[in-house]
């Protein structure tokens, strides 16, 4: 139960009857407003945050901040829940984060800040979502402890529960008119395979994605680094009214929480998160789009690059991916309609796949590397091998030894 100190029943009552669910349940009610004290007291990402949530949970979380947050207390939670250990394997010196952490934390806990912001969300018609809801995203689980308390909607709720085919599509903001075609193009062909889209929201490509994905037809998410008021940049207002009556926007903060530099790169793992595939359109080398490209490569997802000019700076960090072989290169658009995230030629058998993906990890190894790296047999390795020349998957190099290598074929 929640520490009488912050509210009476009557007060939880008041403060959450705007976002129950059908008729009022005081356990969600408890459930909303100790996400949405975590939620205000954390910057986006806090690890340290997200695991106590997981293992003690977070009523009893914010109890433990109302009562202080004495390191010798939230040991002695975790001790009681037998965590202890499983944290002291991610934060080494555990003490020390709990105390830097109420250091953070606790300026920012406040009963007056905390009921403003539930109010203005009511006031705004503005949708909360906690983790647990059935219209929760699935994908925003991947980011375990880095995962949001809470999320703040305008829009259709609905959409972010249904993104398990969508493509979350970002790029540079200062795009070139290659980009914005590539983009059209690729809204179109994912339209066909009716496949929701998901960007930030800025200027450029991401708001190139948001109104191809109006005009065709398809639903839309828009991701937030600030609270919904606060909603940047102030040009794509038309854009965003849009959006909302079309699709979504989302933010893991409160209202008038601002946009900074810091909580634009956590945005990023969000979109990234949202959605199984990711597409950079353009990018710098220092672009922000860089950042959510190697998120989704934390996660697990699909990586696909557009190749581009090697004299346009816009596509020096989607060569970049590419040539690195941390990113797919995207040379046929089509193939995102057929609602498979797989290339043209794409790789029958568990051989190829295992060898391919040696090599990709690897860069430029030889047949002895690719076997250890795959886990594959010699003659394991011919099939794969004979199957990715015939795919045009790979090519053969020979060093200045005459060491024969192998190397991913981007361009066919």
């Amino acid at each position: 139960m929640l520490n009488s100190q912050i509210l009476s029943d009557q007060e939880l009552f008041q403060l959450t009857k705007a976002f129950q669910l059908d008729s009022y349940s005081k356990n969600r009610a408890l459930e909303l407003v100790a996400s949405a004290c975590l939620s205000m007291l954390i910057e986006p990402g806090d690890r340290m945050a997200g695991a106590l949530s997981q293992h003690l949970g977070r009523i009893n979380l914010l109890n433990l901040m109302i009562e202080g947050f004495q390191t010798s207390k939230v040991m002695a939670s975790l001790d009681a829940s037998q965590s202890t250990e499983a944290l002291r394997q991610t934060f080494a010196d555990l003490e020390a984060t709990i105390f830097d952490s109420r250091q953070r934390w606790l300026p920012r806990l406040s009963k007056s800040r905390l009921t403003q912001s539930l109010n203005q969300c009511a006031a705004l018609g503005v949708r909360i979502m906690i983790p647990g809801d059935s219209n929760w995203p699935a994908g925003l689980d991947d980011l375990q402890y880095a995962a949001p308390a809470m999320l703040f909607l305008e829009g259709n709720p609905a959409t972010v529960s249904g993104l398990e085919t969508a493509v979350s599509i970002v790029g540079s903001r200062a795009c070139s008119s290659y980009g914005v075609q590539v983009t059209n193009r690729l809204v179109q062909n994912l339209a066909e395979a009716k496949r929701p889209t998901v960007s930030g929201g800025a200027l450029g490509i991401d708001a190139s994605v948001h109104q191809a994905s109006l005009e065709h037809g398809i639903e839309t998410v828009a991701v937030m680094a600030g609270g919904l008021d606060r909603k940047y940049p102030s040009a794509n207002f038309p854009l965003f009214r849009r959006i909302k009556s079309h699709g979504v926007i989302v933010s893991e903060l409160h209202p008038g929480v601002a946009p900074t530099r810091w909580r634009f790169l956590q945005r990023n793992r969000l979109i990234a998160a949202l959605t199984p595939t990711t597409v950079v359109v353009e990018a710098g080398i220092r672009s922000g789009s860089i950042r959510t490209a190697n998120n989704a490569l934390e996660l697990d997802r699909d990586l696909f690059a557009v190749p581009g000019s090697v004299l346009s700076g816009n596509s020096a960090g989607t060569n970049a991916l590419i040539a690195s072989g941390r990113a797919q290169a995207l040379n046929h658009l089509e193939f995102f309609a057929t609602g498979r995230d797989e290339p043209i030629g794409a790789l029958e058998s568990a051989l190829a796949k295992r060898a391919y993906d040696a090599i990709r990890e690897l860069g430029h190894p030889r047949k002895l590397e690719i076997a250890r790296g795959a886990g594959l047999t010699d003659s394991e390795l011919t099939i794969a091998l004979h199957e990715l020349m015939t795919e045009k998957q790979i090519i053969e190099e020979r060093s200045n030894q005459g060491q024969l290598h192998y190397a991913l074929k981007y361009v066919q």
